[in-house]
């Protein structure tokens, strides 16, 4: 996962007035529909070849302390349910990419958040909400070593 932000833009997204405004690029893969490619915009926009559908959607990225797990969460405004179709038809996570992007620039990737899950889904009939998860790699055992006082004692 790239975190290093391009100077245009943190210019942008810190600045009092945006004359190139960055959007959110969203692709949510599954093996059981059809890739969904996703922006934040009011205009279908098309980047890298790809057609990105307009949507509304809001997404609030993670803190980036070190301490805090690592959660993005979006909210999609649900005023057709063909999104809430696709999503419902799974049991299993999703794989999700989020991209940033200048408006001026369509091809070239400013942020990217790569190898999301998306693992929690609640609606209403106003909005559909998920939370995108990164796997955590420290919650995974590398060895089937067990480090105990009594096979390491040095150790402890």
């Amino acid at each position: 996962m790239s975190n290093s932000i391009s100077p245009q833009l943190l210019a942008q997204m810190y600045g009092q007035e945006a004359a190139d405004p960055f959007l959110m690029f969203l692709t949510i893969s599954h093996a059981d529909f059809p890739t969904i490619y996703l922006v934040n915009n009011t205009v279908d926009q098309v980047s890298r070849g790809i057609t990105y559908t307009a949507f509304p959607m809001e997404i609030t990225l993670p803190t980036d302390d070190g301490e805090t797990t690592r959660e993005v969460r979006i909210d999609f405004d649900n005023v057709s349910l063909e999104l809430l179709d696709e999503l419902r038809t799974v049991t299993t996570a999703m794989d999700v990419k989020i991209e940033m992007l200048l408006a001026s620039d369509l091809d070239t990737v400013q942020l990217s958040l790569e190898e999301l899950k998306l693992r929690n889904i609640s609606y209403d009939k106003q909005k559909v909400s998920a939370r995108l998860y990164m796997d955590s790699f420290l919650n995974v055992e590398l060895t089937s070593e067990k480090y105990t006082p009594t096979l390491y004692p040095g150790l402890f």
